[in-house]
């Protein structure tokens, strides 16, 4: 502990250390307050009429040369009720994308932490920030530190959370096998342990599904992606009450009361546990119709894209359009209707290319050059496969990239050029071994 704070008396409060601070800083109320506070300001603080936020304490604590915790120290269990404000502000700033917020509060939960449970839990928020940021090595560090504080008969729920977190990890450093590897632990842990969180159980089986069929296991991708539709909850409403909370919660905190705030927080949190973003539900209904058309079942990928396509446009999200399009075009080149593929998949492309999903636009070339193909238009074809696997090689998404070339191969050697069907065989081979 501090030794000033050690020595300073149990009984002060928290204006009186801020008044003895300042005098022995030497500093007028008016130099403490500063641009940000007023001499009111911090004279009612002196005299306990007002208590600050944490904000304002930050302020005063830094203008007086103290640690925050020389002003709170005295209060019972404020290590654990600031480690749990930061945590649940952590999750809140993850379920928004802000990466360095995220960062900001888990490394403030991870300072704070007593117990090695919690740190494992700070560890886990940062290693999540970092993965949302692009910094999967990052992210296994932090993950790898974070398995050896925990106790396998006693966190479950955390080491569940991590190996998730761990095969997400994976994927973005296009490691399929391993990603695999470890959502199957996640999910066996699951089960074993008998979690019931059910938006936890959603994403493991999601995440399942689509290692799945990246590796080429269309049947059991499509088992995984219907277990987590399933089990997936879905309502905008309650997404906008979750987001009303959270704003509750920075206005508690804004106002000192940090009791109030930890409540919104974990109000706004339950009521995300009960919701997949639309995001999410859209990935699931466009996964599931890739899979449905990989086993030929037409109908139902062309009702599940079609459903994906209404979803994207009631919620206005016009960027997932075009995905959706991509894979009513492959269901047309399917069922034999080539022009109408290559028109749906030409305009996918362009749009595509407009916002720069490039993975996409990928897909959405490969069904340009395949609809050309069938309609004897050879150099179109060409050029179109051949964009594709320029991206994907850029992408350097191996799985996908052997896919295109195995099937351009196809079509070069129905064409009799064997030789360049040959260089797509081995790019495909070459490409696919270190990903399977």
């Amino acid at each position: 502990m501090n030794a000033e704070l050690a020595g300073s008396s149990r009984t002060d409060t928290l204006g009186e250390r801020v008044r003895a601070a300042r005098r022995e800083a030497g500093l007028t109320q008016g130099q403490v307050a500063g641009a940000e506070l007023t001499k009111g300001f911090i004279s009612q603080v002196e005299t306990g009429q007002v208590r600050p936020s944490i904000r304002s304490l930050q302020l005063i604590a830094g203008r007086l040369g103290r640690p925050l915790e020389y002003f709170l120290g005295d209060e019972p269990l404020a290590d654990s009720k600031r480690f749990t404000f930061h945590r649940l502000a952590a999750e809140a700033a993850l379920e928004r994308g802000e990466w360095s917020e995220a960062v900001l509060h888990a490394t403030q939960g991870r300072d704070l932490a007593s117990k090695r449970s919690d740190r494992a839990t700070a560890l886990r928020l940062l290693a999540a920030a970092a993965l949302g940021d692009g910094r999967p090595e990052e992210a296994f560090d932090g993950i790898t530190t974070a398995l050896d504080l925990l106790d396998p008969a006693r966190d479950a729920d955390a080491i569940c959370r991590l190996l998730y977190l761990r095969g997400s990890a994976y994927v973005q450093a296009r490691q399929l096998v391993a990603a695999c590897e470890a959502f199957e632990g996640a999910r066996d842990l699951v089960e074993r342990s008998e979690i019931t969180d059910p938006r936890l159980r959603a994403r493991i089986a999601v995440a399942l599904g689509t290692c799945y069929r990246r590796l080429g296991r269309p049947t059991k991708a499509l088992e995984a992606y219907h277990q987590g539709q399933a089990i997936a909850s879905r309502s905008s409403e309650l997404r906008l009450a979750a987001q009303g909370m959270m704003g509750a919660a920075v206005s508690h905190y804004d106002a000192g009361e940090l009791d109030g705030a930890i409540a919104s927080y974990e109000r706004a949190l339950e009521l995300f546990e009960r919701v997949a973003d639309s995001g999410f539900e859209l990935s699931v209904l466009q996964s599931l119709a890739t899979v449905h058309l990989e086993l030929g079942e037409l109908d139902e990928a062309r009702t599940l894209a079609d459903r994906a396509r209404s979803r994207a446009e009631m919620i206005g999200a016009s960027d997932r359009l075009p995905i959706a399009d991509t894979i009513l075009a492959r269901i047309a080149l399917a069922q034999g209707r080539a022009a109408d593929a290559l028109a749906l998949a030409m305009t996918a492309e362009r749009a595509l290319a407009a916002v720069a999903d490039r993975r996409q636009q990928a897909d959405a070339l490969r069904v340009i050059g395949a609809a050309n193909g069938v309609l004897g238009q050879e150099a179109p074809a060409d050029q179109a496969y051949r964009a594709a696997i320029r991206t994907l090689e850029e992408l350097d998404d191996r799985v996908d990239l052997a896919t295109v070339a195995t099937e351009y191969s196809k079509l070069l050697r129905s064409r009799g050029e064997i030789d360049a069907a040959f260089e797509m065989l081995e790019l495909a081979g070459a490409r696919v071994g270190p990903g399977r």
